[in-house]
């Protein structure tokens, strides 16, 4: 039988005697109840059961001692902004560093750190003088991480790719496993790659900012290995202008069609040879009547019989001295005056007025000799040119 709960207790009885009392009654009934159960044939609970316990809850970024963190030498960004960086460092100064930077334990000096992420956070807060700043350790995080990183944030020029790139394909890489690696194509690759190995001129004008189109460099880079004295010339005569890749594209074009124009003049001069007289001078004597013969008749006197050109001008009439001077003059001031270099020789190897050999090859380099606008006109300085230039 239960016994009876009393509510009233004498007066003056202690609270916690009351509470004690009301305890053990409240483990009484329990014990009774369960013993109730028991012959009811109640399932018995195991008291000894443990509440399984909830996952630890992420602490999040903790604070770091600046002195304990260096920065990652390969870290694929090497130029920061100077005026951003100056401005990240006066918000920093007044609010703090709000987005915790990603560091690594570094392997090398235990208790310290490699940034993963957030070098420019990282130089702020130094220079704003905070000596702590709040940051997750992360030990599973790569330097192609950091690379697709600021990829997507469209951080990282072009050499700096082309750095990481590098360090992975002298790695063992190959160039498909890095295209995968940071979700690029694999001619991405390439061209970005290209740059690690640039001719100095092609190096030069990249370095120098007068070309960073990637492509175009790559593009500018092949065209120098089958074209080495015609790409240096061109970047000469167009200095310091700068490079786009349309520009590439229609020098290359020049090329194609000078090569072809040059074909077409070999082929001619082959037919002729086969027809021309064994008298050579009746020859240059029909060449004088009009100034492209006399043109052509130079450009042969100077190529195939190496005449030096101040002997042939000492030997011409005052004539055809006046008419030679006129004509190439006429070219030199073409090019002084030329605002489009590029598609201008287009179309003068379109239409004939330059070529590779004959009066098209001096009115070209008349053309480009003017076009240095460095230098004043001098009709023996183009001949020379002329005649130290390579056959072909």
């Amino acid at each position: 039988m239960i016994p009876t709960v009393l509510t009233a207790s004498p007066k003056g009885l202690n609270v916690h005697h009351k509470r004690s009392q009301h305890t053990k009654i409240r483990t009484k009934n329990k014990s009774v109840h369960s013993m109730a159960n028991e012959k009811r044939g109640a399932p018995k609970k195991n008291a000894t059961t443990a509440v399984p316990s909830k996952p630890a809850t992420p602490t999040g970024a903790t604070e770091i001692d600046v002195n304990l963190i260096i920065e990652d030498i390969h870290q694929p960004r090497k130029e920061f902004n100077q005026d951003t960086l100056r401005e990240l460092t006066e918000t920093v100064k007044l609010r703090g560093v709000k987005s915790p930077i990603s560091v690594r334990p570094n392997p090398d000096k235990p208790g310290t750190y490699i940034i993963n992420h957030g070098a420019r956070r990282y130089r702020a807060c130094i220079n704003a003088g905070l000596k702590t700043i709040p940051a997750f350790i992360d030990t599973d995080y790569s330097e192609a991480d950091q690379v697709i990183e600021n990829l997507q944030r469209d951080n990282l020029t072009s050499r700096e790719i082309a750095d990481f790139i590098g360090r992975q394909l002298a790695a063992g890489k190959t160039k498909s496993d890095v295209a995968r690696q940071l979700g690029k194509t694999n001619p991405y690759i390439t061209t970005h790659a290209a740059l690690l190995d640039l001719p100095d001129p092609i190096d030069e004008i990249y370095r120098s900012g007068r070309c960073t189109d990637v492509t175009a460099i790559y593009d500018l880079t092949r065209l120098y290995k089958a074209n080495k004295e015609e790409v240096i010339n061109w970047l000469n005569l167009s200095a310091p202008e700068e490079i786009s890749r349309l520009d590439v594209k229609h020098f290359s074009k020049f090329l194609e069609l000078k090569k072809i124009q040059g074909a077409i003049d070999s082929d001619e001069q082959s037919q002729q040879t086969e027809g021309k007289s064994d008298d050579a001078t009746d020859q240059h004597a029909k060449k004088q009547d009009a100034p492209v013969s006399l043109l052509d008749s130079i450009y042969h006197l100077i190529k195939k019989d190496n005449r030096k050109p101040k002997d042939l001008i000492r030997e011409l009439s005052r004539d055809d001295k006046k008419l030679l001077t006129t004509k190439v003059k006429d070219y030199f001031e073409e090019g002084r005056n030329c605002s489009n270099m590029i598609q201008y020789t287009i179309n003068a190897l379109q239409d004939g007025r330059f070529s590779a050999k004959g009066s098209g090859a001096l009115q070209l380099i008349a053309f480009l000799y003017g076009a240095e606008r460095s230098t004043s006109f001098d009709l023996f300085k183009i001949l020379d040119v002329l005649a130290n230039q390579e056959a072909g």
